[in-house]
């Protein structure tokens, strides 16, 4: 589940759990895909989802505590979802993060603390609880207890302690899947919810190690077509974490069959409402100004968290996409992870195309976002990344911003609004300006020069003119915006990590050209285009066209 917590890159770290992405074996587990009795049908055709409590009702007391899981169960929530640790002495208690810093200000693992340690933080009822103690308080009480979990030794204690509950709280598992593997070892009949970190919908392969009840996923991934899987293959549906009227009501109209969100009362009064009068009708289509402002205010506000969180996270799994050259990390998933679910938060129907998990489908509207453009440079500690996030509408760009996180930059535009950097305009005058002593940017095809690549540097070399090769394509293009640099190049235009950019040097006055000249929104996919001052834009374009045809 994701977390709530007071520091952005904290938050970010928390809110992508580990799941399972690509299918493993063969059959499908035999489970009712309706809800339970409690839930009743909605008078316009549509059930509601249940309602899960993530961590308790952390809006009204602190998370994972019993004032929590108390206040969770009088606002109705169906399923309270609770994480839990193990201590040194093997008790389980409800905590979510490895250490006790953030939520009780003690940067010691749980797991190296004894329990009577443990329960002298805190104060008065907000105390960290052991797990027995929660599945007595909720004996009796209509609310499942969803434990979520993310180590598989963690899982281990969680189960035995259910296993000598001898009470009736019916108890449901979450979390990573060697954690959830583990629980299913303890115990065979749990009622286990499969993580997912896909857009490609669930198969029948992909269940058999857990036979899970459950798809959980982020709404993130949320999709038509998974949800559709997910049912024909006698799965429930849970979506996380949804605070907002908006997006919840949208994954409902999907057919999901529970919410999970830190504020149960506001949701169940969006379904409730619902259920007294229809679906909400829209009189009109926003505008493209009112969309743009919206997405403007967001763009700015996610730039800001990924540059707090790639400064702070350390880069952790490295792994190789097309060849040994190709890398990607941890952050680049988890940015966009976070990414993806704050536009959906706001935007439900957009589409959204990323780096790392592809295309969503959605309405006219498109996010393109590339987390960590450079990210050779990220798993070998060199300080030159970028961020790059672009709204289009029908196909042409209205938002861009570029996140620098290593000089904390974020540079902005917004068709016809111009660019910025900080407070200043980002505006390049007309001037003539000569090659000599200028720089340019380019970058590697991959980790090859592209065709042309040596005739272009002798050629600028001829002109006294220095080429770059820094390691993010976005911030060759987006630099030269804010005039630094008299013009970049790249070899193949991809509006996943040039729209933004490109969008910024059209707002900012400069020129963005293909071969065959001058474009006004974006260059065709796969075409290499060249940006630059408007004063030197017909020189190195002439520079440049005769390096690719000698290529």
């Amino acid at each position: 589940m994701s977390a709530e917590a007071p520091d952005a890159s904290v938050a970010f770290v928390a809110s992508a759990p580990s799941a399972v992405s690509a299918p493993s074996a063969v059959s499908a587990p035999s489970v009712a895909s309706a809800p339970s009795s409690v839930d009743t049908a909605w008078r316009h055709g549509v059930r509601p989802p249940r309602l899960v409590a993530h961590r308790g009702a952390p809006r009204v007391r602190r998370e994972n505590t019993l004032p929590a899981v108390a206040v969770a169960e009088a606002l109705g929530a169906e399923t309270i979802e609770v994480d839990v640790r193990r201590t040194a002495d093997g008790v389980a208690v409800l905590v979510h993060d490895e250490t006790l810093g953030r939520m009780w200000g003690d940067a010691r693992r749980v797991s190296d603390v004894d329990w009577c340690d443990v329960a002298r933080l805190g104060n008065g009822l907000d105390r960290i609880p052991r797990l027995d103690a929660v599945l007595e308080r909720l004996d009796g009480c209509r609310s499942t207890l969803l434990v979520d979990l993310t180590d598989p030794a963690d899982a281990v204690v969680a189960a035995r302690t259910v296993a000598g509950h001898h009470g009736s709280t019916p108890v449901a598992w979450c979390g990573a899947p060697a954690a959830m593997a583990a629980v299913r070892r303890e115990l065979p009949d749990a009622d286990v919810w499969l993580a997912w970190e896909s857009l490609e919908p669930p198969t029948a392969e992909a269940l058999e190690a857990l036979t899970p009840s459950t798809l959980n996923l982020d709404v993130a991934f949320l999709t038509p077509r998974t949800v559709e899987a997910a049912h024909a293959l006698g799965l429930r549906v849970a979506v996380w974490t949804v605070d907002e009227a908006v997006p919840a009501l949208w994954a409902a109209r999907l057919g999901v069959d529970s919410v999970t969100t830190n504020d149960v009362a506001s949701i169940r009064a969006a379904f409730a409402a619902v259920e007294r009068d229809g679906w909400p009708e829209h009189d009109r289509e926003p505008t493209e100004t009112e969309v743009a402002s919206r997405a403007e205010a967001l763009a700015h506000r996610i730039a800001h968290e990924v540059i707090a969180f790639t400064r702070e996270h350390p880069v952790g799994e490295v792994t190789t996409k097309a060849d040994l050259a190709d890398l990607v990390t941890d952050v680049d998933r988890l940015v966009e992870q976070h990414v993806r679910s704050r536009v959906r938060m706001v935007f439900p129907t957009h589409g959204f195309t990323g780096e790392e998990y592809g295309a969503a489908p959605g309405d006219r509207h498109r996010w393109y976002l590339d987390p960590v453009d450079g990210t050779t440079n990220l798993a070998n500690g060199v300080p030159w990344t970028s961020m790059s996030l672009c709204l289009t509408r029908g196909g042409h760009p209205l938002v861009g911003v570029v996140a620098d996180p290593w000089r904390g930059e974020v540079l902005e535009a917004r068709r016809g609004r111009g660019a910025t950097l900080r407070d200043r305009t980002l505006r390049l005058d007309d001037a003539p300006r000569a090659l000599a002593g200028a720089v340019v940017g380019t970058e590697l095809d991959g980790h090859r020069p592209w065709p042309g690549f040596g005739a272009f540097l002798d050629a600028l070399a001829d002109r006294l003119c220095t080429l770059r090769v820094q390691g993010s394509g976005t911030l060759t293009i987006a630099q030269v915006a804010a005039g630094r640099g008299i013009g970049g190049c790249v070899s193949a235009f991809n509006p996943v990590d040039h729209g933004a950019a490109v969008l910024l040097v059209h707002e900012a006055g400069g020129v963005v050209l293909t071969r065959e000249g001058p474009v006004e929104d974006f260059p065709p996919v796969g075409e290499p285009f060249l940006v630059a001052h408007p004063g030197a834009a017909d020189e190195l374009h002439a520079v440049w066209t005769a390096a690719l045809a000698a290529g």
